[in-house]
């Protein structure tokens, strides 16, 4: 079984549009998605749609959650409370019934969980190896499940619990034996230098996992969020140049250790 998995759209039709054309040279049988259908974004009715044609196994996100009035906006920057404002207006009858419908945690065949977050927090950014640890304890100890795929840092993870460290770039061989946290990055918010829309290929057969991140029309969004009366800035949060340096060093770490890991 083949899937293709996605996380954090955040209203962005063009990047999920992009996303789906590239997948659709991967040969997969489903999909899975991790939440943030909504928020940001001048699309958000229409990735609603995108994702319900589908068939896509979904958790919502906490954006999703606020739209709704499900979850309190106090913890979002401006930025994110002005387009969750707008979209709970835009949102139609059909698309919030489909955000409702979802749950925050589901089980896939195969072993695998989804959730957005963490496990009990759609709100909680897991990026840490004792953040990874605990959630793949949870899932591996009390849930039977060996993959756990999670969203919201919109950066590309992937954590073994025993292995340690995996390279998200490119394609990873998945330990066996071993229960894996998986992160596919943002398909529609890009927090990196450069905007790419990211997602990931997971296959349960060969255990492998292949990441990805694929440039797209993001003047498009930039100009239909204008439309919207919307910053042209939500499609992509572009880190400080120190930031990004910072972040790339941790990166190159976690890639040397992983590099450095006995087969």
């Amino acid at each position: 079984m083949r899937y293709g998995v996605l996380a954090d759209v955040h209203g962005n039709l063009d990047a999920l549009r992009a996303v789906l054309r590239a997948l659709e040279q991967h040969d997969v049988d489903g999909y899975l998605f991790v939440g943030d259908l909504v928020g940001y974004g001048p699309y958000p009715n229409e990735c609603i749609a995108e994702m319900a044609a589908l068939g896509a196994i979904c958790v919502a996100g906490n954006h999703d959650l606020i739209a709704l009035g499900q979850m309190s906006d106090n913890r979002c920057i401006e930025l994110a409370r002005n387009s969750l404002r707008w979209t709970r207006e835009v949102l139609g009858a059909d698309e919030r019934a489909f955000l409702e419908a979802l749950p925050r945690r589901a089980f896939v065949h195969g072993g695998i969980v989804l959730a957005h977050g963490a496990l009990d927090d759609p709100q909680e950014y897991t990026s840490t190896e004792p953040q990874a640890l605990a959630q793949l304890a949870e899932i591996e100890d009390h849930d039977g499940a060996h993959i756990l795929v999670l969203g919201h840092t919109h950066r590309p993870m992937a954590y073994a619990r025993r292995a340690g460290w995996l390279r998200p770039d490119g394609a990873c061989t998945l330990p066996p034996g071993d229960a894996v946290l998986l992160n596919p990055g943002s398909a529609g918010q890009s927090r990196e230098l450069r905007a790419r829309a990211r997602f990931a290929v997971l296959d349960l057969d060969a255990r492998r996992v292949e990441f990805f991140a694929i440039p797209y029309d993001i003047g498009a969004c930039r100009s239909a969020l204008r439309r919207v009366g919307l910053s042209p800035a939500s499609c992509h949060l572009r880190p400080s140049v120190p930031r990004a340096a910072a972040r790339a060093v941790r990166g190159a770490v976690r890639r040397s250790r992983a590099a450095a890991r006995p087969a």
